[in-house]
């Protein structure tokens, strides 16, 4: 992979239209191995990492096709599943008020004269949003090697569709 991103993206133009390529994809996927690691529903479709070898920091691929002028776009976007992303968003959001927060109530503070006692928010949230995307890179080296597979999955999938 292209090193840490909080969610990579990539895509992949196709020649037929959008509807066309989801039937035809959804086709191909009946014959492949590991077809119940998939959801689909309308022009999106979900890939997970086989049950087996699933862990907290396990990514799933989010793909949707999208209409062009000539032809349809696949996009895919991997990600943490989705309860492991709402719980780093609310961390993200969460340390992110405590930095703010203290460094406008330590400016003012200091401001007026007083002992800027708030600016401890901004000392903890700072390394605290730094420690997270540690955290997340972390985890995105641990499953580059999944986020690998799922990728040559669609590879797979998509072969003699490119625009």
């Amino acid at each position: 992979m292209y090193g840490p991103r909080i969610r990579p993206v990539f895509s992949i133009p196709l020649a037929p239209g959008p509807d066309e390529a989801m039937d035809i994809l959804r086709e191909r996927l009946k014959g492949m191995d590991y077809h119940e690691c998939t959801q689909s529903k309308g022009r999106c479709a979900y890939f997970f990492v086989d049950e087996e070898e699933r862990r907290l920091w396990s990514p799933h691929l989010s793909v949707q096709v999208e209409a062009r002028k000539e032809g349809s776009l696949l996009r895919g976007r991997f990600g943490p599943h989705p309860e492991v992303w709402t719980l780093f968003l609310f961390l993200y959001a969460g340390v992110g008020f405590l930095a703010t927060i203290g460094l406008i109530l330590g400016f003012v503070q200091w401001q007026s004269g007083l002992d800027p006692w708030g600016l401890w928010g901004a000392w903890i949230g700072v390394p605290g949003l730094a420690v997270l995307y540690g955290i997340s890179a972390t985890g995105q080296r641990l499953s580059a090697h999944q986020m690998e597979e799922l990728r040559r999955r669609i590879d797979a999938l998509v072969a003699g569709l490119e625009a």
